[in-house]
């Protein structure tokens, strides 16, 4: 009994681990070329972990995940920007995507992975920036974008 205790604990971090990396959301565009991030202009505070993608010519925005629109809001810096609560193996996740020029949601509105959220101008730049709950997680280690992203 103690044996497996101890088994289940050391292998547990690991397995959590894995079912972490192992989750793959939609890429929010279906052709895009990621472009640096804005700078931070508050010097004492962390790097934004975001990612930050260019229309190329897709102009549809993709929700990575099924889950519910939270939040929707207009501002001139940010234009259209959606918050999207998913949640995935357990946790908590928060999507929060800026610089779309038209929605196509509202507020409590759910939405399946690939439902289109809003469109951005052909050429245009969307910031997507991802959480785990309050905690700021890089978002490109889960994007299912292979074969669709350029780097730049």
């Amino acid at each position: 009994m103690v044996k497996t205790l101890c088994l289940a604990l050391l292998i547990s971090p690991a397995a959590l681990f894995a079912q972490k990396d192992s989750v793959k959301l939609v890429c929010p565009l279906n052709e895009a070329t990621v472009v640096p991030p804005p700078k931070n202009e508050i010097h004492y505070d962390q790097e934004d972990l975001c990612i930050v993608l260019k229309s190329i010519p897709d102009t549809v925005v993709k929700s990575v995940g099924t889950g519910r629109v939270t939040n929707t809001e207009f501002t001139d810096e940010t234009k259209n920007g959606v918050v999207l609560f998913v949640k995935i193996a357990g946790k908590d996740y928060y999507f929060w995507y800026t610089g779309m020029n038209k929605l196509l949601v509202r507020r409590n509105d759910v939405v399946k992975a690939g439902q289109p959220l809003g469109y951005v101008t052909s050429g245009e730049k969307i910031e997507l920036v991802m959480y785990e709950f309050e905690t700021p997680v890089d978002p490109i280690r889960f994007l299912n974008c292979e074969g669709v992203l350029k780097r730049n």
